[in-house]
């Protein structure tokens, strides 16, 4: 129901709602356009503000069934009763900012406090903070389309069309002119005539120059279904270019084609205000178009001046600036919907290395399933083809930042990254991050890799002792073979729990070969004796399964003489090696 020209009821002696509930509701209605400009719109104090003046509306909606209000430069009236006032003209007072664009009277029905009031919450701080450039409270309300809200407007600015002080209020538009009034009269008259004709069917007299659609069925100028059907098609494509993109390439290709400094210059100030207004307006691919198109208009411009150049290249260098991109990422975070994925990804795919350590971050906290698998996707883009800056973040001091970017390597196989996670293994470093770089140097693999996870045989922590031990038996690192066998004979072997104690002999298993048997096999044999110091049979059954991971004929035959063995464990760890080898062979 919105429109520029809206018809309010007849003044009334008295008004149909009393002016202290209108007075009421307003109050609550501007605490919740102070809280809109304070609080984030998921605030509590907010989203309660909001309820308290939707609820304000009920006593109102139950007298009336439209509300409406004249607006002066610091009041609100209802049917003549001032229901708000605010002296002060300033960027607080919503009669102010009303009345200084020319609005002049609304008018409210029922329904206006569902949806659209949080809309008209919105445009009083886009109207406080306007320039001169921008769109002022008359346009911004047309964009709105509201539908539970009419309003009367004066053009202040159009000196052809003064206000009309003779109007009477509640009255739009005022009573034509009289000069008007013969040619308003005809028209009418015509409009009868020709209703009382067309009931009188079709052959009655018809006023002299009206026309029906009916008489152009048939002439030479009537479209065929052919060419219906080619302006049905260009008509959809009319509505479907994308305005901004072309106004985009309009500004590219002034800026390709004048050389003057001064148009340069002002493209490149269009340029800069476009990407903040396409971004706050969540239009990501035209950003990320534009961003493209520069380089290309860049490569083929003549003329272009050091200044200039930069000026461009620095629009994606912003974009990927970290309070910037933190502040965009935290705002995506928030929403409750999630701009189309692609026009994300384009944008994603623009960003630059300085962006990396957001990235990271984002990806480690972030909650929202849609958003992660673009971090995710941006991130790795950056990350292969920027591996030195990725180094770099595994030594970042935000926790969550450097396990990203020990994953990431990882995940990457960043060979380079192997003596940063090396080192930090032997740092002391959180436990997190160096259970992140164990998984990562298992990950990369290679001999440098396995070389570096050899410190964290001597972890303090369980769990990384044991991933280490497994991760090392599982690629056969031969070269830990003189600290795993320490180990084995050290005080770690005895003091360690079952879990921990079986990886270590499996790793001493798999790399020791034949060399091993000995050792193993004192272990396994040390039954005790009167004074002697009987073997843990935990132990024995751990050195069993050593000897069914070497799988040689030896360690065979050193298994089969503890077939008999009277302890249980024992006997049922001989049983499974013995088992296994034969299933291996």
């Amino acid at each position: 129901m919105s429109s520029t020209q809206a018809v309010a009821a007849e003044p009334m002696e008295e008004p149909p709602c009393p002016p202290s509930i209108v007075e009421d509701m307003f109050k609550v209605l501007d605490k919740a356009m102070r809280a809109y400009q304070l609080y984030m719109h998921n605030n509590p104090t907010y989203q309660k503000s909001l309820e308290n003046a939707k609820k304000a509306f009920e006593p109102v909606w139950e007298h009336t069934g439209s509300l409406p209000i004249t607006v002066t430069d610091t009041q609100f009236k209802y049917f003549g009763h001032v229901v708000h006032e605010m002296s002060d003209k300033g960027g607080d007072s919503m009669p102010w900012l009303l009345f200084k664009d020319g609005l002049r009277e609304l008018t409210l029905f029922p329904g206006f406090e569902d949806d659209e009031l949080a809309k008209l919450l919105s445009i009083f701080p886009r109207v406080r903070r306007a320039k001169p450039d921008e769109d002022d409270l008359l346009t911004i309300l047309w964009e709105q389309d509201f539908q539970t809200m009419r309003y009367r407007y004066v053009e202040i600015a159009d000196p052809s069309a003064p206000l009309d002080t003779n109007a009477e209020p509640g009255r739009w538009p005022a009573p034509l002119g009289k000069e008007l009034e013969p040619a308003w009269k005809a028209v009418e008259e015509a409009q009868r005539e020709y209703a009382e004709g067309g009931a009188a069917g079709d052959n009655a007299p018809r006023p002299s120059g009206m026309v029906r659609m009916e008489d152009f069925d048939s002439t030479l100028y009537f479209l065929d279904p052919n060419e219906i059907e080619y302006l049905r098609q260009e008509t959809e494509r009319e509505y479907a270019l994308d305005l901004r993109r072309l106004v985009l390439c309009a500004l590219l290709d002034i800026f390709e084609l004048q050389v003057d400094p001064l148009v340069r210059t002002e493209v490149g100030n269009d340029l800069e205000a476009l990407v903040l207004h396409l971004l706050s307006a969540g239009q990501f691919s035209s950003v990320a178009f534009l961003l493209r198109e520069i380089d290309g208009t860049m490569e083929r411009a003549r003329e272009v001046k050091p200044s200039d150049r930069e000026r461009l290249g620095r629009l994606a260098d912003r974009l990927s600036h970290p309070d910037s991109l933190a502040q965009m990422l935290q705002a995506l975070e928030e929403t409750t919907k999630m701009p189309a994925k692609d026009d994300l990804a384009q944008l994603f795919a623009q960003l630059k290395p300085a962006s990396l350590p957001v990235l990271l971050e984002s990806i480690d906290r972030t909650q929202n399933a849609e958003l992660r698998p673009l971090l995710e996707s941006a991130t790795e883009r950056l990350a292969q083809s920027n591996t030195a800056e990725l180094v770099k973040l595994i030594k970042h001091p935000k926790l969550g930042v450097a396990r990203e970017a020990i994953r990431r390597a990882g995940a990457l196989r960043t060979a380079a990254a192997v003596p940063s996670l090396g080192e930090l293994l032997g740092s002391g470093a959180d436990r997190q991050l160096r259970a992140a770089a164990v998984t990562a140097l298992t990950d990369i693999g290679t001999p440098g890799a396995l070389s570096a996870l050899e410190p964290a045989l001597n972890d303090e922590e369980r769990d990384i002792r044991v991933s280490t031990m497994r991760a090392l038996a599982a690629r056969t690192h031969r070269p830990a073979l003189s600290k795993v066998e320490a180990l084995v004979k050290g005080k770690l072997s005895k003091d360690a729990d079952r879990t921990e104690r079986i990886a270590l002999f499996e790793l001493y298993g798999s790399i020791c070969g034949d060399g091993g048997i000995t050792l193993l096999d004192g272990i396994l044999g040390a039954k005790g004796g009167l004074f002697a110091r009987k073997e843990d049979p935990e132990m024995r059954a751990c050195a069993a399964i050593a000897l069914g991971k070497i799988g040689s004929a030896a360690a065979r035959s050193v298994l089969e003489k503890s077939v008999g063995e009277k302890d249980v464990i024992v006997r049922s760890a001989v049983t499974r090696a013995l088992k296994g080898q034969a299933a291996a062979t």
